[in-house]
Parts: C-alpha cells; structure tokens; sequence
C-alpha cells in the first residue's frame, strides 16, 4: 500500500523535489548530486499523514509488498466478476515485472550515466539493436529482459463465450468508456477525462486500495496540494535558479531553457527518425500473424526498426549534441538532480506553510479519520 499511496499523493521523489540544498542559486560542483541515493526526500505532509519516505521501493521487501498489493486487487476483481456472473482466474502479475532492472548498474544522472546518456531523450529512444554497436540505445538484450511473456489465463474463458457475452464481459472488467465525440480537441478529450469516473471490477479493486485516510486527506485537500505545487514551480527562487543555469550555459555555447522543454528540442531533431508505417507491414508482407509464434512476429518487427545509414547519421549527431549540452548544464549546476534539491528545498517550505495555516482543519481531519 505505501508505494502506491505515496504516488497517489504526488509525493514521488522525481515528481516533486527533494529537500537539502540552498534554493538561493544553482548547486556548486562540489556539493551537487551524483545520483538519487544522495537525495533525501523530506515532505512535512507525507510525515503528517504517517508516510514513510524513506522507504527504498527497489528493495526486494519493497518489491514483494508490491507484488501480494497485486495480488490482492486481482483476488478482489474476480470476487467483483463472480458477483456480476462471470469467470475470473487472478492473474499472477510478477511475471511480467522487471523492477526497472539496471544491467549497466549505472547510477542515474551520475557523471558517467550522462557522459553516455546525456539527458537520456535520443540515447534511449531506439534500443540498441536498431541503432547498432556505434550508437547507444536501451538494451533490449536476453539479459536484461528478465520478465516472462504474460499469458492471460482469462483468455480461454474469454474464447468460449458469444461475441455478445465477451462484450458483456469486458464492460464488466473494464466499465464503459467516455463517450468523446469524433470532432472534439485535445482541451475538450482532457476536460471529458478529467471528470470521467472509471467504472467495472478493476477500477473498483484499485479504489479498494485509496480508501484509506490518504484517499479522504487527497478528497479534502486536494486542490491546495495542487496549488501548492503550482507555486513551487512559479516560486521567484525557482525563477533565479533556472534563469542562472540558462545563463551559465549560454556563456558556454549552449542554448538551453529549461528540462521540460528538452524533450520538445530533441524530439523535433528526431522527427523521420525511424520507421515510419502507413500500413502494418506483416499484411504488406504477406504474412498471417496467427499462423506465427510470438518470437517470430518479434523478430520480423525487430528487424524493420533497424535503422538506416541515414537515420543512424542523424541519430548520432543528435546524441553528440544531448550528452554535450547535458554535460554543460550540470557543470553549471542544473540537470534533474541539482532542481530536485532547488525544488525540494521549495516545496518542504510551502508544505510546512500549509500545515501551519490549516492547523484547524486539520486537527478536524484527524478526528474525522480516525
């Protein structure tokens, strides 16, 4: 439960900040991160509401609590399907979990970790079988690809009933979708979600696990946490310290405005990168996907994302140019680690802050919450 509820809150450490730094300037060199192990996440609400931070969510504790949380929501959808006259097997989900297996064993944005990845935008992209041994990508070796293929035991029941009946049966699993008409923009598509509430047994396993007081504090106050996150991003120090890295990197030949927009900037150098289908290519091929095996169809993809001479040019000027410009704007006190600490030190400030304005209230809560 705790790592779930401590992303449901927006408490995650590479969400919100980390606290332990002076929000005053960007970070020295000798005093910056180098890598998450050297954060340490403070948050006066996750300590009000009794969460544990310090929790390491890579742990194998960690990742066995994860695991039963998994299969208790499953035991909780097929007890929901039972009730609505259907068949369900739990589905054993660990199979297919991998944990974010690290094969390099590279701590995250240390100097090394950039020195290959930059950013981590262009350099992991492609895999590294596409982009070759002279390039860098994500690797998608047998090695590091600890997970088993997931077989849903469902799928056989499924099999068995009318087209009428699987229809019924997936409204009862998943709930009924919103309706979005054809023509609707991408503001009126958020605003629909936004106010869509999830229906069927496996949004109702996963409210089972928010029903707690974190879910009634997030019901209560949600909207000050919100607020309060919106001014950590708008904060003046906030402001200085970014406009100083982007200064800094300026007077080494750098364009750079922010981490959010370096996304935007490499993604647009690599529009055309890659393959690019209009149609699936295993019909153009020929070929009948059901008559093949899942590592045949694998393969046959695998081998059409291998990129060109050309792309592989483009790909390696556009790396060149993310691991250069990440290596400056760390030198110059920015980069992900050294703002979680700017953001952090922020952040820990306008929680204590909202706590101390709504002592009543939430004195009030308490007691409601038992």
């Amino acid at each position: 439960m705790r790592q779930l509820l401590v992303s449901f809150l927006g408490l995650c450490l590479v969400v919100t900040g980390c606290g332990g730094g002076d929000a005053s300037g960007a970070i020295d060199a000798a005093d910056r991160p180098q890598s998450f192990d050297d954060l340490e996440y403070k948050s006066p609400i996750a300590d009000f509401l009794g969460i544990d931070t310090s929790v390491d969510f890579s742990s194998d504790e960690s990742q066995a609590e994860f695991i039963q949380e998994q299969r208790e929501a499953e035991e909780s959808i097929a007890t929901c399907m039972r009730a609505q006259g259907f068949e369900y097997t739990p589905v054993d989900q660990s199979t297919s979990m991998t944990f974010g297996i690290d094969s390099e064993e590279l701590a995250y944005f240390s100097d090394e970790w950039v020195a290959k990845y930059g950013f981590g935008i262009s350099t992991q992209r492609f895999a590294q079988s596409e982009v070759g041994p002279n390039l860098v990508g994500f690797d998608d070796s047998a090695g590091a690809m600890e997970a088993e293929e997931f077989v849903d035991p469902n799928q056989p029941y499924v099999d068995s009933l009318s087209q009428p009946e699987q229809d019924a049966y997936y409204e009862a699993l998943y709930g009924t979708q919103p309706d979005i008409p054809v023509d609707a923009t991408e503001e009126e598509m958020n605003e629909i979600y936004a106010n869509f509430e999830p229906t069927g047994c496996q949004a109702e396993s996963q409210s089972d696990f928010f029903a707690g007081p974190e879910q009634q504090f997030y019901e209560q106050f949600g909207t000050e946490l919100e607020a309060i996150y919106e001014r950590v991003e708008s904060d003046q120090r906030v402001i200085d310290y970014r406009a100083e890295v982007t200064a800094c990197a300026a007077e080494a030949g750098f364009t750079y405005t922010t981490m959010d927009d370096l996304y935007s900037q490499f993604e647009d150098k690599l529009t055309g990168v890659g393959p690019n289908w209009e149609s699936d290519p295993l019909v153009d091929a020929g070929l009948d996907p059901l008559q093949m095996t899942d590592e045949e169809i694998n393969e046959f993809y695998q081998s059409l994302n291998v990129l060109d001479d050309a792309d592989r040019a483009t790909l390696a000027e556009v790396q060149t140019e993310e691991v250069a410009l990440a290596q400056a704007v760390i030198g110059c006190g920015g980069g992900w680690l050294n703002e979680e600490v700017i953001l952090g030190d922020v952040r820990v400030e306008l929680e204590q802050e909202f706590l101390d304005v709504n002592r009543d209230r939430l004195a009030e809560f308490e007691n409601s919450a038992g």
